[in-house]
């Protein structure tokens, strides 16, 4: 197949390649400081297959499942990935087209029988540990028998062997518990919060997450903001604080968060449609960090195509740029074409994120040029260009 381009300009305009869903209206009173003036742009190439190992799931004849965000990171010449389906497991290798190695990663003698993913990481240089934080699902919310739905929640972890295994540190991240609606339409969440990913801010002043909230309230649905001091990285639990009325102002364990972008349909309604499933990176060519979204337009996540958002300050949720389509949804099963995954994620795209290639390079910092994967698999690499700087 020869080589295909997609440009996409990102405006408040709208998209170039496809016309953007009406669902902009309540995000308007959220739109911030980085919507004003030109946003950047950036232009989709074909590219050679590249599935990361993923987790096997023999019972579903499922070789490389991935089921979250890949963190990646570096130790000296090596890169680690780690994707996750119930359970975590670790690759390694000279580079991200080259990982092997896949080993299924111990989490403790409770953890290892409990559903967790590891959807974030960040490596202590310094002191060389790795830090990572998993989304937990917990069984029988709703029903005795059943793990489904269920209510997710967010704990810190620590390792000393790049992730083969890890020391728990507690939640850090977690709904208030009577926000429980068992009468949901959704498959999947009855509440509950994760779905996310957290940075390290270029001045490791704070560890900034962002995630998804199932709330039962939908004024408190969509995607949401919190943050942890660097300080704290060994001592989290209890120091998280979510972002709600414009401030840092409630506690990570049972506060109230203020979406940066609300639902716009209640989430346990059918028709339950929103923004979820984050993956952010620092762009070292733009310099700003870069949001990937996923849109759901009903309550079982069907998806309308993959968005893009950028920001200066993670420190400002509200700065977020209004999220523009740059793949829809007939685009993300042509660019899923050849993966070997479960039908969900090949429909829908489900976790875009964007993963430098370059030694150094992660799903958290990127260059001006990256892989574009969805659920551990990627055809297509992104250029960034700056705001007025034309694609070749």
């Amino acid at each position: 197949m020869g080589k295909r381009f997609f440009y996409v300009g990102l405006t408040l305009f709208g998209l170039l390649l496809d016309p953007k869903p009406d669902h902009t209206s309540p995000l308007d009173e959220v739109k911030g400081s980085a919507t004003n003036g030109q946003s950047p742009s950036v232009v989709l190439t074909d590219a050679p297959a590249l599935q990361m190992p993923g987790v096997p799931v023999p019972e579903r004849k499922l070789p490389h499942e991935s089921d979250c965000n890949s963190p990646v990171h570096w130790d000296a010449d090596t890169v680690y990935a780690f994707n996750s389906y119930n359970h975590p497991w670790r690759s390694s290798g000279t580079d991200l087209f080259h990982l092997g190695n896949r080993i299924s990663t111990q989490l403790g003698g409770v953890n290892d029988n409990l559903a967790i993913w590891i959807e974030s990481t960040w490596n202590d240089d310094s002191s060389g540990a790795l830090y990572g934080a998993y989304h937990y699902e917990p069984d029988a919310i709703c029903f005795s028998n059943r793990h489904l739905p269920t209510m997710p929640r967010i704990g810190w972890i620590r390792s000393r062997d790049n992730g083969k295994s890890w020391e728990d540190l507690g939640f850090i991240i977690e709904a208030r518990p009577n926000q429980v609606r068992c009468d949901t339409e959704s498959p999947w969440d009855a509440g509950g919060t994760g779905d996310f990913v957290f940075v390290l801010d270029e001045n490791r002043e704070y560890f900034y997450f962002y995630g998804t909230s199932y709330d039962a309230r939908v004024e408190e649905q969509g995607i949401w903001a919190a943050r942890m001091r660097f300080v704290d990285r060994d001592n989290p639990s209890g120091r998280v604080m979510k972002w709600h009325h414009g401030d840092w102002s409630e506690p990570g364990l049972w506060g109230h968060v203020t979406p940066a972008f609300p639902a716009e349909i209640d989430y346990h309604r059918k028709e339950g449609t929103m923004f979820w499933g984050p993956a952010i990176h620092w762009n070292t060519y733009l310099n700003t960090y870069v949001m990937l979204l996923n849109h759901a337009v009903d309550t079982g996540l069907k998806g309308d195509g993959i968005y893009i958002s950028f920001n200066p300050s993670l420190g400002d949720p509200a700065g977020w740029s209004l999220p523009t389509m740059i793949l829809n949804r007939n685009q993300v099963q042509e660019a899923m074409t050849g993966a070997n995954l479960s039908l969900t994620k090949m429909e829908n795209g489900w976790y875009p994120q964007v993963i430098g290639t370059a030694k150094g390079e992660t799903d958290k910092r990127v260059g001006r040029t990256g892989r574009l994967f969805m659920a551990g698999y990627s055809r297509r690499e992104i250029t960034f260009f700056k705001p007025g700087e034309a694609p070749k």
